[in-house]
């Protein structure tokens, strides 16, 4: 596996123990080629072994987020089997981030269109910049979505809204992008990854068992019945009861009102 400091295409670094991956593919406007696919597989392995807190995804000095696939790259799958390798691959890319167990917010910081948009939506938390746009294009070239998007889609705005989206393949502007559900806040450029570190910044001195617990419960919760739900919030809650902050934060409050 390559390390970070070796890719081509991606840009990463740390900061305070949060892990900042940046897209830096600029002159073909982050579209994703195969050697693009290795690197992706490789820095979410390598995420997953080290011991951040977190992850901002984002990208480097563009108005464009990513603009999906590589026309070139794409142009030399022929077959029904080329076509189902790359999907597969990418399917396993989508996948391993975002079952990485520490929270991932997106920076999207330009607009993020087709296979670009699809990107965005295994982080936790999606943050938009105001000016930019998210757009579901692949019915324009004549595809339905290939890595993971409508499945992600539906279960983030709903069946009825994501069908509007992918058959009408319009720009979902930034403040209807919040208004559905498919970000969480809007932000203007200059600010935007100084809000993505932030509210980051705000959990990274937690002890690291308790940032997993709390995402996987928030995750688990989502596919579990009711019964399994609240099982599993009952073991992670007495687990984290044990790991000393509960006891130091119950010690202070103590002191304060004698």
């Amino acid at each position: 596996m390559n390390t970070p400091t070796n890719f081509k295409y991606i840009r990463y670094e740390t900061i305070d123990n949060i892990a900042v991956l940046q897209l830096s593919r600029n002159d073909k406007h982050n579209a994703i080629n195969q050697e693009f696919m290795y690197e992706l597989l490789d820095v979410v392995d390598f995420v997953n072994k080290s011991s951040v807190k977190a992850l901002i995804l984002t990208t480097r000095g563009t108005d464009v987020f990513a603009s999906g696939g590589d026309i070139k790259y794409f142009m030399s799958l022929k077959t029904y089997d080329d076509a189902s390798d790359m999907s597969s691959y990418m399917h396993k890319i989508m996948l391993n981030f975002e079952n990485l167990d520490i929270p991932t917010v997106c920076a999207i910081n330009g607009s993020a269109i087709g296979g670009g948009a699809e990107i965005t939506l295994p982080c936790d938390i999606r943050f938009l910049r105001s000016d930019s746009f998210i757009q579901f294009k692949e019915k324009e070239i004549g595809v339905t979505t290939g890595w993971g998007g409508t499945y992600r889609l539906v279960n983030l705005v709903g069946y009825s809204k994501a069908l509007e989206l992918l058959l009408s393949a319009k720009k979902i502007d930034a403040k209807e992008a919040k208004n559905i559900g498919l970000v969480n806040e809007i932000y203007d450029k200059d600010i935007l990854f100084d809000k993505a570190l932030e509210f980051c910044k705000n959990f990274s001195s937690e002890d690291i068992m308790l940032i997993k617990y709390i995402k996987k419960l928030a995750k688990e919760s989502k596919h579990l019945k009711s019964r399994e739900a609240m099982e599993l919030e009952r073991r992670l809650f007495s687990q984290s009861w044990m790991l000393g902050k509960r006891e130091k934060e119950m010690k202070k409050f103590i002191t304060k009102r004698k």
